[in-house]
């Protein structure tokens, strides 16, 4: 039996992206640690100053869409990232992809270490475009260097963040091999990688709550796979998370837990099994990227990822938990 060429457009799943990540956040507590033993050795006015002159730099090349100066105030995944979402924002011709960067705090969580490199967290109010607060990182690589945006991820609506000591006492910097924890921060985010990955079916899939993210991708693939079936064409998809090697940031919450933060890469691959059937490019971001390449069977889409999650401190009865992420499409191909 001859069979004619099906072309299936998979589903637009835009609603469900941006949902997870908007909502109604009230303001975080400034909690008092139980027993503060340390001093920040960056002042509030100085986190201040750091803030604005991060903000100036992010708000001109928004502008301008010309990326060569935020080298100059970003750095690690932050830098790799937002330019992506200004190629991003440039092929779709808006500006919709673009991450509300600006700079007005409802929290900071300052360093106490007295080496370098030193790191600081703060968390925005709610952006003006009701998207959740966004949790930045800072890095400042030597004492010589200026502070740099390094990360940063949306919170997952409705999330409870960790307690840290106020602003004025520190934070200490978690390392990545610490053990004090459930996971040490290095291994958690591998690990993490293995669940995103095969969800329920990897092996550190108890040692994880289950998030906002991993339903997403649960919901978004039953789309994509529903849409391929309804004409026949035996749908399939899977993604693929590993860690980048980019350090991870960790920084030490009230409990004697951390606040984990790292960069990953993602891959979803959405296939037309049957022969005979082609597929397209499933949202407006990644339609703007395919450019004219020829459509086939299968849709590969690559993210650059950061996530930040809690790692509760060893003997707690808690597990790890998401408590938000960034997930931005680099790239796409026909396979």
């Amino acid at each position: 039996m001859r069979r004619s060429t099906t072309r299936v457009t998979a589903v637009v799943a835009t609603v469900l992206a941006t949902g997870l990540l908007t909502g109604c956040a009230e303001e975080l507590p400034t909690p008092t640690p139980e027993a503060p033993v340390a001093q920040a050795v960056v002042t509030e006015s100085q986190e201040r100053k750091i803030l604005d002159d991060v903000a100036s730099v992010v708000g001109k090349v928004t502008k301008s869409s010309e990326a060569k100066s935020l080298g100059s105030r970003l750095t690690g995944p932050a830098l790799d990232i937002r330019e992506t979402q200004l190629k991003v924002a440039g092929a779709r011709k808006d500006s919709e992809p673009l991450t509300d960067l600006s700079m007005e705090m409802q929290q900071v969580i300052l360093p106490s270490d007295q080496e370098w490199p030193r790191s600081s967290f703060a968390i925005t109010v709610q952006p003006k475009d009701l998207t959740t607060p966004v949790l930045m990182a800072f890095d400042q690589a030597t004492a010589r260097d200026q502070y740099k945006l390094w990360g940063w991820v949306r919170l997952l609506p409705g999330v409870t963040m960790p307690r840290f000591a106020e602003a004025q006492l520190g934070s200490p910097a978690v390392p990545p091999d610490d053990e004090s924890l459930k996971v040490t921060p290095a291994d958690a985010i591998k690990q993490y990688a293995s669940v995103l990955t095969v969800d329920k079916d990897s092996k550190y899939a108890d040692t994880f709550s289950d998030d906002d993210l991993r339903q997403f991708f649960r919901d978004y693939g039953k789309l994509q796979v529903d849409a391929i079936n309804k004409e026949k064409c035996d749908g399939d998809f899977k993604v693929e998370y590993e860690p980048t090697k980019d350090p991870v940031k960790a920084v030490r919450t009230a409990d004697g837990g951390a606040l984990v933060m790292a960069a990953m890469i993602s891959q979803e691959t959405i296939t037309a099994k049957e022969e005979g059937c082609e597929i397209g490019p499933p949202t407006e971001t990644t339609q703007a990227l395919w450019g004219d390449a020829d459509v086939s069977n299968v849709v590969e889409v690559n993210y650059k990822d950061i996530v930040a999650m809690y790692v509760p401190p060893k003997d707690s009865d808690d597990q790890v938990s998401l408590v938000g992420y960034e997930h931005v499409p680099s790239s796409v191909s026909n396979g």
